[in-house]
């Protein structure tokens, strides 16, 4: 299963732009890597919800090893002078209930949010269901307002967090 997943490509035009969607590798370290530092200082605290300016090299490490079953990621890549650029990308991993898994979706900020963020869930949304996960969540900052559109687009619940009510968790039901 995984070399078919490895080899899993899909090209998609989104206005112009050509992007490809593909499972991340180990070999995929330096370009995110670079994504994340590329990233505004804005869309990295709402992903990573602190100030970071680089991923060590053991979270990079750990971000492009998953198992395609209790982990998972997808990224959007489009060809640049410099070679294959990552410009999204969209992952899960196991949380301590069975059949759910927490997910965390990041476009970057030059690029369409919506419509990369909608490819990249689709794709993940597939394959959440292909390996029995119900269920996938998210918590964010309830001012991400990307975030919140897309939850919208694709039918999650939304709710404020219990401990936090800077933070919404949304819900997609698979």
């Amino acid at each position: 299963m995984t070399e078919q997943l490895v080899s899993d490509h899909q090209h998609v035009n989104i206005g112009e732009l050509e992007v490809t969607i593909r499972p991340i590798t180990p070999e995929d370290k330096e370009i995110e890597a670079s994504f994340v530092h590329n990233l505004s200082l804005q869309t990295k605290y709402e992903r990573f919800f602190e100030g970071i300016k680089d991923l060590s090299p053991s979270m990079v490490t750990v971000l492009c090893n998953i198992d395609y079953i209790n982990t998972m990621a997808y990224i959007a890549t489009v060809d640049s002078p410099d070679g294959e650029k990552e410009v999204g990308v969209c992952r899960y991993a196991a949380s301590d209930k069975p059949g759910e898994c927490e997910m965390a979706i990041t476009v970057a900020d030059e690029y369409p949010y919506e419509e990369i963020a909608t490819v990249l869930l689709n794709a993940l949304v597939k394959h959440a269901k292909s390996n029995n996960v119900k269920k996938l969540f998210s918590t964010d900052l309830s001012t991400n307002y990307r975030m919140h559109k897309l939850a919208k687009h694709f039918g999650m619940t939304a709710k404020i967090h219990p401990e936090d009510s800077a933070l919404t968790t949304y819900t997609l039901h698979l």
